[in-house]
Order: C-alpha cells, then sequence, then structure tokens
C-alpha cells in the first residue's frame, strides 16, 4: 500500500534538512514523496537534493514540483495532492518533522482497520517547551467534524493520514489563495465522508509553534475568514448537511472568527460583511472553548455596544 507524502516548502532552509530526513528514514518504505517549491527563493530545495543524495534507494521514489509563482501553501498543497497516486496522503509542514516510525504505524492500523483516516498524537513545540497532544478519541465523523469547528481538535492535517480516494472522489482540495486554514478546508470537507476513523496513541508529529516566516504562522486576514466560511455554508447546503450538532458548531465556528476579526481588523469592513457571520447570540457565551476576550467582544458587538468594542479593542492593542 502507497502513501503519498506531500511536503509544501517556502522559506524553510534553517529546517528543511531536519524534516526530510525524518521523512527520507522512515520505516516503511512504500512511499511517495511529493515536495512541491513555492519559489521561496532560498536554498531550500538545493537543500533537499543534497540530503538526497544519501538516500540512493529513497530518490526514485521523489517528486520535486515547482510552482510557477509563489502562490501560497494552498495551491502548493493542491499541486502536490493532484499528482499523488497513494492510497493514502500525509501532509508534512516543512519546518515540522516526524517520528521514523510514523508511517508504518499509522500505515498498519489503517490496514487493520480498513479506516478513511488515522489521527495520531503530536509533539507541540514552544517557547515554553514541548508538551505531548493526545487527541481527542472521536469516532463519529459528524462529531468530530463538530470538534474542529468549536476548536476542541486541532484542525491541522498533519497527524492525519487520509484516504486519497474519497478526497478525490469528491472533489476536495485545498483553494488556491486560501492560505490561512487552508489545512481545516481539507480536514472538515473530508470528515463528512471519512465513516471510519482510527487513532494512534502514539505522539508521532513534532509541530514547531517557534518558526517565524513559514507558510502557516502569519496574521489572518479578515477576507480569509471571510471566504472559508462562505465556502463551508456552500458545502454544508449543496450536501444537504442539517445535522443540528454540526450545523451548531458552524455557528460557533463563525462566533470565533468573528472575535478574532473584531479584535484585529476595520470595524466599517466587518459591518460589510455582517450577513457572513450570522449566527444565534445564544451561542456567544456557550462556546466555552473560546477564550473569554473573543466571546466578550462578539456580546458586545452583536449588542451594539460599540464603546465596549472599542475598549476591548485598545486593551488588546496595549497587551500586544
Amino acid at each position: 500500500m502507497t502513501v503519498s507524502i506531500i511536503i509544501p516548502v517556502y522559506r524553510s532552509q534553517d529546517y528543511i534538512e531536519k524534516c526530510v530526513r525524518s521523512v527520507f528514514n522512515q520505516t516503511y518504505k512504500d512511499l511517495e514523496i511529493i515536495i512541491v517549491d513555492d519559489c521561496g527563493n532560498d536554498n531550500s530545495i538545493d537543500i533537499i537534493k543534497k540530503v538526497l543524495v544519501d538516500f540512493p534507494d529513497v530518490a526514485p521514489n521523489v517528486k520535486i514540483l515547482r510552482n510557477r509563482v509563489n502562490s501560497g501553501s494552498a495551491a502548493s498543497r493542491k499541486n502536490g495532492m493532484s499528482v499523488a497516486t497513494g492510497e493514502y496522503i500525509l501532509q508534512i509542514d516543512s519546518d515540522d518533522y516526524v517520528e521514523l516510525s510514523m508511517v508504518e504505524k499509522m500505515a498498519k492500523k489503517a490496514i487493520e482497520d480498513d479506516a478513511d483516516m488515522v489521527v495520531c498524537n503530536y509533539y507541540n513545540i514552544t517557547h515554553k517547551g514541548v508538551d505531548i497532544i493526545k487527541i481527542d478519541k472521536t469516532h463519529d465523523n459528524i462529531e468530530f467534524a463538530s470538534k474542529v469547528l468549536r476548536g476542541y481538535i486541532h484542525a491541522g492535517v498533519w497527524n492525519k493520514m487520509m484516504r486519497r480516494s474519497i478526497l478525490e472522489d469528491h472533489d476536495i482540495y485545498p483553494v488556491p489563495g486560501l492560505n490561512m486554514s487552508d489545512d481545516m478546508t481539507i480536514l472538515f470537507r473530508g470528515l463528512i465522508f471519512f465513516n471510519k476513523i482510527s487513532f494512534i496513541d502514539d505522539p508521532l508529529y513534532h509541530y514547531n509553534r517557534i518558526i517565524p516566516g513559514s507558510f502557516s504562522r502569519s496574521a489572518y486576514p479578515m477576507a480569509n475568514d471571510i471566504s472559508i466560511i462562505n465556502l463551508f455554508d456552500s458545502f454544508l447546503k449543496r450536501n444537504k448537511i442539517d445535522n443540528p450538532q454540526l450545523l451548531e458548531s458552524f455557528q460557533m465556528f463563525k462566533i470565533g472568527r468573528l472575535g478574532r476579526t473584531l479584535l484585529d481588523c476595520d470595524l466599517d469592513e466587518v459591518k460589510r460583511n455582517r450577513e457572513v457571520f450570522s449566527f444565534e447570540n445564544r451561542l456567544i457565551m456557550k462556546h466555552k472553548h473560546l477564550p473569554i476576550h473573543y466571546r466578550l467582544i462578539v456580546w458586545a458587538y452583536s449588542h451594539h455596544l460599540l464603546p465596549v468594542v472599542f475598549l476591548l479593542r485598545q486593551i488588546r492593542k496595549q497587551m500586544r
């Protein structure tokens, strides 16, 4: 069973060697490794090619694609997914690295359970140190999707191996240009069709959250959030999804995005897009996973208490 590993690369020269060595050294050998160069104009690709010399047995299974121009992480992921041929797809960020047994353990679990998605725990690396994050073992796909929307389960695709045919059959790819939360655009839509989800207790992925300037560590523009909300909304309607839990979670997702927008973006722009962020006010304080300052500013805005909104924005600015 072939597993396709997709690695989008953009200005990762300080970290890419550790990443690709952890991939090239995998104990599982039936791999298709697709590296997508997003024109970062540094030495990342040269480093990869140099490391590949040490792995002559792996080299024939490595494809290096190059975007025509710098296109962002979403386009890079889509380009990699479009040429993948493995039964399963695993995506790895270029500034992270993985345990050498990661693919072997996930592939074994996928075969044993005939799983549509296999999820593993991961190491969360921050300035404060390293923590092991244990994923909530939610086997029901709709409940899993709801927890992703509410923020209880990380939306990253890097610790989730997915059946490629399901993504392909339902045309589930990242949307070029939506470079923030592009992981979520794959995961959330895929979960609607993943009927069998399996879990591995071992932490197998090292998620580096202290790297500046990479694909996934940037500010979130409001336009990106609006586009994702519209994407999910049309997806739910097109597939006639009427599960109350999921629809409520989608409203909570919008509350979270609105909270971030109110704290950081132009308020006139928020007003112009008010309909996009529609939700039931009763859900604001019910969203317990959302930071309290997000809930407060959304509550104030929803009740037209603009002085409170401005006060919270000022406090946020002073705390930075």
